[in-house]
């Protein structure tokens, strides 16, 4: 309820200053078109890079000062730390790189999100830039109407492009005619009380308008319109900075716990580089007016010496604390533990974040296939009498095989229920949210993968319907039945420990797809064989007429069940298409 009165006072109070000062109606303008421009540039970028964003920082974070590098330049491409945030997110939640690689990887996007101010303080101010911003916008709406997603990507961008543009000469407008009414900077407050005070202007600034690249972009326009001292200035940029740690908190409540340590890890380093800047503050402006006679900036040029400043106390921040990202791991670990993630039927890989990056989301389902086939595949063993941390290798199939069957209790569709069956609708309804952003060759694999989580289904319940004659056969006195469901239970196994082989990702794929082959092969002759045995047993009468029913019954659905083991693995574990379909047309003759 004061959530809701805050904001209503909020939207009175702006639409007070919008209808009466037409100074605050364009500077106000210029920020909202300015967010319109970094949202349509960040979707852009999802688009239009088809992958090549999330395949850079996967190929090039082999080492943490590679991951910083990463960072800084990726982020200063796409204009977005959040974008870059977003990705990071994703590849930790589904597990492709590791959390240093991705703290490292923050510290670099810290560092690229300063060209921003460089950006606007080069081009904002000396030229027209709204001139530029027209075209970008009319070409982006052109690019808009195409039916591939690269030029719906690219039209996004350039729309992005011109908004910013635009919004920036809206801002540099309005604070160029309130300077003329209003002198803003006589209300500064010296020393370091109003250093503080400007800082927490900037955090919170930062906070409402959940961009520390507008802020930036706000403080220089003000800043060049004479509204603000210089001084005031940088202290609105460590509060930039400071500001930015909490929209990237409130980003990871949704998230996965990884999530949530990232985003410690930005709390850590935005808070300590802040700390460092304010100590540091007039030391910094000083090499700050030191570097500028060297590079070229002018004397009361303050917009670009603010960019610079910018960029040397976030560079600072990162030589200071780039020795301690191992020791902000450890200590984001201990304050984020993993206990509430722990449950069977809890997803660990479908982060939200993925939804929209269609890479990352077909590998969280992928590796969410695995969390649920793992699951089943327990639950499954355990129904045929095997702890699944027995089976290892084939020798300690054999050693199984020959040991007394001792009955393990497993109630398959009270498993079902309590956590298979939450987990594969989650799986589920994230594989339909994600397709719609898909093309034609995603949502392919995707759907394959779907199938793939329905048979993992399937092959429990198929299981379920022979369990009862498993632990009654296994334990009868006719030898000849006990022997057969004895190789019942060797097939399944085997099977099983196939699927477990073929799951190391150090395996080439030709090699699994070949193993699983093998594997077809035996599990054909398995039904041949196990079907002429029957027909023998029937003849000699060594099993009674219910016996072979239940045999007959029992080895057709474990032929099935061997069978789908297998699709399974040809479509989780076999990444390479030609391979993979290969595979189906084998699974279909």
């Amino acid at each position: 309820m004061i959530k809701r009165i805050f904001i209503l006072c909020v939207l009175i109070i702006t639409a007070f200053y919008v209808i009466s000062e037409d100074n605050i109606k364009t500077i106000l303008a210029g920020i909202a078109i300015f967010l319109i421009g970094m949202h349509f540039m960040e979707d852009g970028f999802k688009l239009f890079s088809g992958g090549t964003l999330e395949n850079v920082l996967k190929k090039f974070t082999s080492s943490s000062f590679k991951s910083v590098l990463t960072g800084f330049i990726t982020t200063s491409i796409v204009q977005s730390s959040s974008l870059i945030s977003v990705i990071v997110i994703s590849f930790l939640s589904v597990e492709l790189i590791s959390l240093t690689k991705a703290i490292a990887i923050v510290f670099g996007a810290n560092l690229g999100s300063t060209t921003t101010a460089w950006i606007v303080s080069a081009f904002g101010l000396k030229l027209k830039i709204s001139l530029y911003a027209m075209p970008m916008i009319i070409f982006g709406v052109i690019f808009r109407f195409s039916k591939s997603s690269t030029y719906v990507g690219l039209g996004n961008i350039l729309l992005g492009l011109g908004f910013i543009f635009l919004g920036i000469s809206y801002m540099k407008e309005g604070f160029d005619t309130l300077s003329a009414s209003i002198d803003l900077a006589k209300y500064s407050v010296g020393g370091y009380l109003g250093i503080f005070i400007y800082i927490l202007i900037g955090a919170v600034s930062t906070v409402i308008i959940q961009s520390s690249s507008a802020t930036m972009a706000i403080i220089i326009t003000a800043l060049a319109g004479g509204n603000i001292l210089y001084i005031d200035a940088l202290a609105l940029a460590i509060g930039a900075n400071i500001g930015t740690t909490v929209t990237a908190i409130l980003g990871s409540l949704t998230s996965n716990q990884n999530g949530k340590r990232l985003a410690f890890g930005h709390f850590i380093f935005n808070i300590s580089t802040g700390l460092i800047a304010v100590a540091l503050i007039y030391i910094l402006k000083d090499l700050v007016d030191f570097l500028s006679l060297y590079i070229g900036i002018e004397e009361k040029n303050y917009s670009m010496k603010l960019a610079l400043f910018h960029t040397i106390f976030n560079l600072l921040g990162i030589i200071v604390l780039y020795p301690f990202i191992q020791i902000i791991v450890n200590l984001s670990k201990k304050f984020i533990s993993d206990e509430k993630y722990k449950k069977p039927s809890k997803p660990i890989y479908l982060d939200k974040a993925n939804i929209k990056i269609p890479y990352n989301a077909m590998v969280s389902i992928q590796k969410e296939l695995h969390h649920l086939y793992d699951n089943a595949q327990k639950a499954i063993l355990h129904a045929i009498s095997i702890h699944s941390t027995e089976l290892k290798t084939k020798e300690d199939l054999d050693r199984i095989i020959n040991a007394e069957v001792k009955k393990i209790d497993t109630d398959l569709d009270s498993f079902y229920q309590n956590n298979l069956k939450l987990l594969y609708s989650e799986i589920i309804e994230f594989a339909l949210l994600s397709q719609q952003n898909m093309n034609k060759e995603q949502n392919e694999y995707v759907a394959q993968l779907k199938l793939a989580s329905n048979i993992i289904v399937k092959i429990l319940k198929d299981t379920r319907d022979i369990q009862k004659n498993m632990n009654f056969y296994l334990n009868s006195k006719n030898e000849y039945i006990k022997k057969e469901y004895l190789e019942i239970k060797r097939e399944l196994a085997s099977t099983i420990l196939l699927v477990n082989t073929v799951k190391d990702p150090t395996i080439n794929e030709l090699d699994t797809s070949i193993m699983i082959q093998e594997q077809k092969d035996i599990t054909e002759t398995f039904n041949t064989s196990i079907n002429n045995h029957i027909d023998e047993l029937i003849r000699n009468e060594k099993i009674t007429s219910k016996m072979a029913t239940s045999l007959i019954n029992d080895s057709t659905t474990t032929y099935n069940i061997c069978t789908n083991l297998l699709r399974i693995a040809n479509i989780i574990f076999i990444r390479d298409e030609s391979l993979r379909k290969l595979g189906e047309i084998e699974n279909e003759n």
